[in-house]
């Protein structure tokens, strides 16, 4: 029990058929499941106020929820509900939830009522998505990680309005397992992690691919070769030198898997190619790396799992791929970081332990927490995005 909770982050972003439902299943009988209640009356009046951190958490079963703090730690009434495995996304002024296989939709939440949930659409039963991108009212794009084509939909109205084959990328077994994305002016960004279903635990196989569309004529106009293989998770998008880059997390072999053939890559937007060299190593790190957030050219901070299930949250420097500080460490006992994120000089580490969960804020000039317990969302939380001021 304790290394199939222990890779619960791992489980819930493959959401793989029978495993993931083997382990809600003995999850939910050691637990217990139940629904999350409407939100509140004053939460849907409370309006948007200023900056937020906005929380999905999950009873590791069969439901979850949206809720929001101030930048320091306060937790602001109101609950939102999510599906158990669901990630979000800010775009255009609104919070989306991708809520993922076996529920299988995009729901919007509308901060400016209380993120009351707004519109909710299907992507197709089994479809399993991993990111969503808006371009305007009449266009945003799904992966799907369970098919081979990606999902073009109208936001305004949920209806699904055509598709983009890219099974062509694939591996052997004709899934290419498409996951993060990210939109540059026109451009979108789409991460095919290739990975092998004939074996278990779904290996990467080959190497890694970065699609680029022209969302104006859902045209491929590039593929590119991840240094790594496996992106892991969402794009973040940061400056390096005056550049724009994206940044993400190529763990290679992840969990029961757990190899140190990864690392925390750089793909430059300006000249569409990725930075020589790695910012962060997995041999470095000493586990695999999970997720990662650049403060600058010589501050960044990973989230690492190692072969043992310990968890580690890492500070490095991103222009040597040194490693500098352990900012926190826990046992495989304790549970698991399932996410980072850090906005101006906080960082938040989304703690999932068993005994204590909630998110964790630190001094990221320091390394010193800034919280003695982790902020109480309700649940465990699984994922947390930046809600600036409206």
């Amino acid at each position: 029990m304790r290394n199939i909770l222990s890779l619960k982050p791992w489980l819930l972003r493959r959401s793989k058929g029978r495993l993931s439902f083997l382990a809600t299943a003995s999850i939910c009988f050691a637990f217990g499941c139940k629904d999350i209640e409407r939100p509140p009356l004053f939460a849907l009046l409370s309006g948007s106020g200023g900056k937020r951190i906005g929380v999905v958490s999950t009873d590791l079963g069969s439901a979850g929820r949206f809720t929001s703090m101030t930048p320091d730690g306060v937790p602001i009434p109101g609950i939102s509900p999510v599906y158990s495995d669901a990630v979000a996304r800010f775009q255009r002024g609104r919070v989306t939830i991708i809520n993922r296989l076996n529920r299988d939709n995009i729901q919007v939440l509308d901060p400016t009522l209380g993120f009351l949930t707004t519109r909710e659409f299907s992507v197709g039963s089994g479809s399993n998505p991993h990111d969503f991108v808006e371009v305007d009212d009449g266009k945003g794009f799904v992966s799907l990680y369970e098919k081979s084509f990606l999902q073009i939909v109208q936001p305004a109205t949920g209806a699904l309005v055509g598709n983009i084959p890219l099974g062509g990328f694939a591996d052997a077994d004709g899934i290419p397992e498409m996951d993060g994305m990210h939109l540059e002016g026109n451009i979108l960004y789409v991460a095919l992690q290739r990975l092998d279903r004939n074996q278990t635990y779904f290996p990467p196989t080959g190497v890694s691919k970065l699609i680029e569309i022209d969302v104006r004529n859902n045209q491929t106009i590039g593929v590119y070769d991840f240094p790594f293989p496996n992106p892991f998770g969402k794009f973040k998008r940061v400056l390096l030198s005056g550049v724009p880059h994206l940044i993400i997390a190529c763990p290679g072999r992840v969990g029961f898997l757990s190899a140190l053939d990864g690392g925390v890559v750089a793909f430059n937007l300006n000249t569409r190619s990725f930075r020589p060299g790695t910012l962060f190593t997995e041999v470095a790190a000493g586990g695999d790396i999970l997720d990662v957030e650049i403060a600058n050219e010589t501050v960044g901070y990973a989230s690492v799992l190692d072969s043992a299930f310990n968890k580690f949250l890492l500070r490095f420097d991103p222009s040597t791929g040194q490693r500098l500080a352990t900012v926190s460490w826990s046992p495989a006992s304790a549970g698991y970081f399932s996410g980072i994120l850090l906005v101006d000089d906080l960082l938040y580490a989304a703690d999932a332990s068993f005994s204590q969960p909630g998110v964790r804020i630190y001094d990221a000039r320091s390394n010193v927490a800034l919280t003695p317990v982790p902020v109480d969302v309700g649940l465990r939380p699984s994922d947390m995005i930046y809600i600036p001021g409206l």
